[in-house]
C-alpha cells in the first residue's frame, strides 16, 4: 500500500497511454483527453518528447505488457461511452473512485449539464492534480468536489457525505483501474456503499482482473510481467475474481442488470477501421450493474 504522501506511480503510467492515444489524428484516436499529457512527470514528458527514445519505449512496453496499451485505450473508451450513455439519462451526480489523473470532469463539462462529480484519492495524488488543472483551467471548477481519503484509515461514507454528497441523486460511480489493488475486503465494503447509498437506477462500472494474476498462476506472459512493473511502482496487485464471482457478488449487494464483458470485445466496437493490428489484453474484463 502506498504512503499517503506520495503520488502514484501507476496513475502517471495510465495517464500517459491517454495522451498517447490523445496524440493520434482525429478521425483515428477512440478519445481525446487534452489534460494527460499536463499530469505526466517532467521526466516522462521530456523521455516521451524524443522520437527515437518514445519509439523504444513504445516496441519495449509492447514486448513487455503485450496487448495492455490496447486494453487500457479500450477501457477508457468504454467508460467514457457509459458515462455519456448515464448523462443522457439524467444521472444527477458522478464519482470518481481513485481518482488518479482521469480528467472526465472536465473533457464533458459540456455534456454533464448540471451534474455534480466527485474526485475521491489520496490527498498526495490530488494536490498534484489540482495544482495542475489550476495552472490549465485558472481555477478549480465548481462542479467538482475533490474528496481526500486516507484508504483503509477512514470510511468512504462518511469523507462523502462530509463533501455533500446526496444519497437521494441517481448516481453513477466509476471506478477504473482500481480493484486489482484493494483487497477482497474493500471490494466489498464499496459495492455496499454503492447500493446502500445510492437509489435505483444508480450504477456502477469498474474493471478487474482474474484471480490467476494475483495468485501468479496466470497463463498469460504479461500478467507476470503486469505483476512485477506494479511492484517497481511500489504497488501490489491484491485482489481478481471469475465473472460468476464478480456476478454473486453484485447480485448479493443489491445489483441487477448486470453486464460483463472481456476487453477483447471493445476489438468489435472500436477497432474496426482503426488499430485493427493492435493487441487487447486478455487480463482486463469490464462489468457495469445498477442499484435495484
Amino acid at each position: 500500500m502506498l504512503a499517503d504522501d506520495r503520488p502514484s506511480r501507476t496513475a502517471q503510467g495510465i495517464a500517459a497511454a491517454r495522451a498517447r492515444e490523445s496524440a493520434r489524428p482525429e478521425g483515428e484516436r477512440l478519445f481525446y483527453d487534452p489534460f494527460a499529457w499536463h499530469f505526466l512527470s517532467r521526466r516522462l514528458r521530456f523521455l516521451v518528447a524524443i522520437p527515437p527514445v518514445r519509439n523504444f519505449l513504445r516496441r519495449r512496453n509492447a514486448r513487455l505488457l503485450p496487448g495492455m496499451f490496447g486494453g487500457l485505450v479500450a477501457r477508457t473508451r468504454y467508460m467514457d461511452d457509459h458515462l455519456l450513455t448515464c448523462l443522457e439519462n439524467g444521472v444527477k451526480q458522478v464519482v470518481i473512485l481513485g481518482a488518479g489523473y482521469d480528467a472526465r470532469a472536465y473533457r464533458f463539462r459540456e455534456q454533464s449539464r448540471s451534474a455534480r462529480y466527485f474526485e475521491v484519492d489520496r490527498s498526495a495524488t490530488q494536490a498534484l492534480k489540482k495544482a495542475t488543472l489550476e495552472r490549465l483551467l485558472g481555477a478549480l471548477p465548481d462542479h467538482v468536489t475533490y474528496v481526500p481519503v486516507r484508504f483503509h484509515r477512514e470510511r468512504l461514507e462518511d469523507k462523502l457525505l462530509q463533501a455533500g454528497y446526496r444519497p437521494d441523486w441517481r448516481t453513477l460511480f466509476i471506478w477504473e483501474g482500481v480493484t486489482m489493488y484493494l483487497e477482497a475486503s474493500a471490494v466489498d465494503a464499496t459495492l455496499g456503499f454503492v447500493s446502500g447509498h445510492a437509489p435505483p437506477e444508480s450504477s456502477v462500472i469498474f474493471d478487474y482482473f482474474p484471480p490467476s494474476v494475483m495468485e501468479g498462476t496466470c497463463e498469460f506472459p504479461e500478467a507476470r510481467a503486469l505483476v512485477r512493473h506494479v511492484r517497481r511502482c511500489k504497488e501490489e496487485i491484491r485482489w481478481g475474481a471469475r465473472p460468476e464471482e464478480v456476478s454473486d457478488l453484485l447480485t448479493r449487494h443489491g445489483f441487477h442488470r448486470i453486464r460483463d464483458v472481456p476487453a477483447e470485445e471493445c476489438r468489435r466496437r472500436y477497432f474496426r477501421e482503426n488499430y485493427t493490428d493492435l493487441p487487447i489484453s486478455r487480463l482486463l474484463r469490464f462489468v457495469d450493474a445498477e442499484v435495484a
